[in-house]
């Protein structure tokens, strides 16, 4: 159950400043950054703040989506789109929005975290919400750093117009950042958050470096000494002898049925009014959500706006026939079934409008799944020993479950054995592709296709061979950030005002 409140999240999120040098100036009629932050029911506040943001229509409630997942061709697009064709403009109004989203995330967990050790009050709450706040500063310059590449790094408040206006920092640098803050969290939080389901917990942290840690070992950065500490990290959380479960302290494992992780909308408003009817609630915050963002449609609670955004949207046929015919995630995933009450071939599933209006649904997102971290487990294990038993081992434990169709044992898929995996290259394309089945419409494999240096091929498998181009890997800063700076951040290779 989703307890955690965000109205009056949503209200302190537009305490804090913007790292925006037009967002500077304080509403007259909010609170003072001087005037909080003096007890702990303060500082836990100011968390909810922070999630809140991360929650908002900047990030993960709307905005976030359309550069996270319609580009990577798990969507059909119409022709002549930004998503179709690959050609952001300098002012596209949903980068911009999701950068200004992140930095204003950055700079509300800045402000806790610059004031937190001043007031006194318990270990156990000052350690649960620090950790947090790192991990959610981590969270930040994580999706920063994959989708622009060089940016600023703020690691303090940003207080006045001055210290708006840093320049980008190397790659490798924010990268550094993001891996001490996520150690930091891993230390300071608990297995389990005092503060109740959907908040961060130490398994976050600890799955999440370890997914840095294999985006390190890709491109840009192409170290390959990551991939030894990746390995290292997942075998932390993964447990080798059987991946499909966490190894103590903590308690993860894959959900026994794949529809179990989404919704089921059994029928589709066809208007914009009218409740769907909704078959299963997702576990959500279950036994596989590491980290999930959470909603709820109630008044007084965050909602999100995306999943009816996304009702009606078409997978795409390339998407469709990445999978086996009897591969029962495929339909979960999109509708393909005759007879099917959602109808429509390819529509997608996974994220279903649960609400009645355009930003009243209540599904979770899955921002890092336990199948996640097992796959990345197999690909580092490969990487650093070769295809070994354990990394057929942990990407047949993801191959397992898909085979459960709601208590049917179907025979596909098949679990892989030595003789497709005969090679660490042969490896690599099947965990890669593994990827796509089990995380697409999850906002994963666009940035997976980056880092392994195959985006070109997939495009090219897609039908779109003249989209690519080596910019595309990285969003364009937004015009309107470069123009406030008066030119200190400089526009990524390739885009032109």
């Amino acid at each position: 159950m989703k307890k955690v409140i965000y109205a009056i999240a949503t209200l302190f999120a537009i305490l804090i400043t913007s790292c925006n040098k037009t967002l500077l100036e304080s509403p007259s009629n909010t609170i003072s950054p001087e005037n909080f932050y003096k007890s702990k029911s303060d500082f836990e506040l100011a968390n909810l703040g922070a999630i809140g943001v991360l929650q908002g229509g900047s990030l993960y409630a709307w905005y976030i989506h359309y550069v996270i997942e319609h580009q990577s061709g798990d969507f059909s697009q119409p022709a002549g789109t930004s998503w179709s064709e690959l050609n952001w403009l300098t002012d596209d109004g949903f980068v911009a929005t999701t950068w200004t989203g992140h930095y204003n995330l950055i700079n509300n967990v800045n402000t806790s975290l610059d004031k937190i050790d001043g007031v006194n009050f318990d270990k156990e709450s000052k350690d649960a919400l620090k950790g947090e706040l790192y991990f959610l500063r981590a969270v930040g310059y994580f999706n920063l750093v994959r989708m622009f590449g060089k940016v600023p790094l703020h690691l303090h408040a940003t207080v006045s117009p001055n210290e708006a206006s840093l320049k980008q920092s190397e790659i490798k640098d924010v990268y550094a950042a993001i891996v001490s803050d996520l150690q930091q969290a891993e230390t300071l939080l608990p297995v389990s958050n005092p503060y109740g389901p959907g908040r961060v917990t130490k398994g976050a942290a600890t799955g999440l470096l370890g997914k840095v840690y294999v985006f390190m070992a890709g491109w840009p950065l192409n170290d390959a000494a990551k991939w030894n500490e990746a390995l290292t990290q997942l075998k932390k959380i993964v447990n080798v002898a059987n991946p499909s479960m966490s190894v103590a302290p903590f308690n993860y494992h894959l959900e026994a049925d794949y529809q179990d992780l989404f919704w089921h909308v059994t029928q589709l408003r066809t208007t914009g009014t009218g409740l769907p009817t909704i078959a299963k609630p997702a576990n959500e915050n279950g036994p596989e959500a590491v980290f999930e963002i959470n909603y709820k449609r109630a008044a007084g609670y965050y909602s999100a706006i995306f999943p009816s955004s996304l009702m009606y949207q078409p997978c795409s046929f390339w998407l469709f026939n990445q999978f086996e015919s009897n591969d029962y995630r495929q339909g979960v995933t999109m509708v393909n079934t005759p007879g099917d009450p959602l109808g429509g071939v390819t529509l997608q599933r996974k994220f279903q409008a649960t609400g009645n209006t355009w930003n009243d649904n209540e599904n979770n997102w899955p921002y890092l799944r336990f199948a996640d971290l097992i796959l990345l487990l197999a690909e580092a294990e490969n990487e650093v020993n070769g295809p070994t038993a354990t990394a057929l081992d942990a990407i047949n434990a993801v191959r397992k479950r898909a085979r459960n169709a709601a208590g049917v044992i179907r025979l596909a898929p098949a679990n892989y054995t030595s003789t497709e995996a005969f090679s660490k290259d042969a490896f690599r394309k099947l965990v890669l592709h593994e990827r796509t089945l089990e995380l697409s419409c999850e906002g994963q494999t666009w940035f997976d296709w980056i880092r392994t240096n195959t985006l070109k091929e997939v495009l090219t498998a897609q039908g779109r061979p003249g989209t690519y181009s080596d910019k595309i890997r990285l969003y364009p800063i937004p015009q309107a950030e470069i123009d406030i700076t008066k030119g200190v951040l400089i526009q990524n290779d390739g885009y032109a005002h």
